[in-house]
Parts: structure tokens; sequence; C-alpha cells
């Protein structure tokens, strides 16, 4: 049966005690945010639903919908200003081959790959995150190397964006 010793040393740099996930007292008569925002949560403008400023849906500024200006929509002063982001599609996909090791050791599983995707839609910079052996790995590398994608885009302009692969192994 394990037994408690208690220590009897006394810390050099004594640490006040805390307590993570107690919930903390809400100060109140305190101007916090907006100054002439409506009673509410801190930060509530006098716009509707969370927005800060004469807005509502979040937004910053004189504007409804998320972000920040004058403008409607999302982004930054305006809909004209959004960040359109697309992420990689994969549109060209070579199998891996089994290696001979992994064959006859009948190792099944997946291999996790952190890749970027270029912006002509080629695989660079790979770094295996979960690993198989028995020259598994490798051969995950070399049939992903072989793939093609749709590179990513920012504003309709093909971008590099870093994208995680699974290759799975499985006999038959």
């Amino acid at each position: 049966m394990p037994t408690v010793r208690q220590s009897d040393d006394q810390p050099l740099l004594p640490v006040e005690p805390t307590l993570e996930g107690v919930p903390q007292p809400r100060v109140t008569g305190l101007a916090i945010g907006d100054p002439t925002a409506l009673a509410g949560p801190p930060s509530d403008g006098i716009g509707g639903r969370g927005g800060i400023g004469t807005g509502g849906e979040g937004g910053v500024g004189n504007r409804s919908g998320p972000g920040s200006g004058d403008g409607e929509g999302g982004g930054i002063q305006g809909q004209s200003q959004t960040l359109r982001i697309t992420q990689p599609v994969l549109v060209y996909k070579v199998e891996p081959e089994f290696s001979e090791e992994g064959r006859k050791a009948r190792v099944q599983g997946v291999v996790v790959l952190a890749v970027v995707v270029d912006e002509q839609g080629r695989v660079a910079r790979i770094h295996v995150r979960a690993s198989l052996g028995l020259g598994l790995d490798e051969k995950a590398i070399e049939a992903v190397k072989k793939w093609r994608f749709r590179p990513a885009t920012r504003n309709g302009r093909p971008v590099s964006a870093p994208a995680i692969i699974e290759v799975s192994f499985h006999l038959l």
C-alpha cells in the first residue's frame, strides 16, 4: 500500500496558491469597452448583437456583419475588401506501393505527412508526423510527391498552403 510523506522543506521562492477554472467575480460599475454602449456584456456597442459601434452582427464601426469599417458584409471597410481564401483540392492521386519489409511483417496503418502545397499544386516540404516504419513512410512520400492539387488561393491568386495528408496501407 502506498504511503504519503509530507515534506518539511521550505520553498526558496514561495508562490501563492491558485485555483484554475474558478469563476472570477464580476466587477460592476467599471467602464470597460465602448463608453456609449448599451447595458450588457463588456464592449457591446450601441449597435445590436455584439457589435462595437452603431453596426450590428458583431461588426466594429458603423457596419453590419463581421469585420470593421462602414461597409456591409465581412472584411475590412466593406464587402469589396473581403479576404477570400480557398484550400488546396486534390485532383490527381497515386496509390502507394507496399514495401517488401512491410508486406512480410503484414504491417497495416496510416502514415501522416505534413506538407506544403505550392502555387503550382505540387507537394513540397514533406515531414512525417506519424510513422509506420519498415519502408512504408518512404513509399508514402514517394506516392505523395506524384500527387497534384488545385492550389490554395487568396483573393483568386494561387498561394502556398500547409496540408496534412494521411496515406493508408491495408493488406487484402
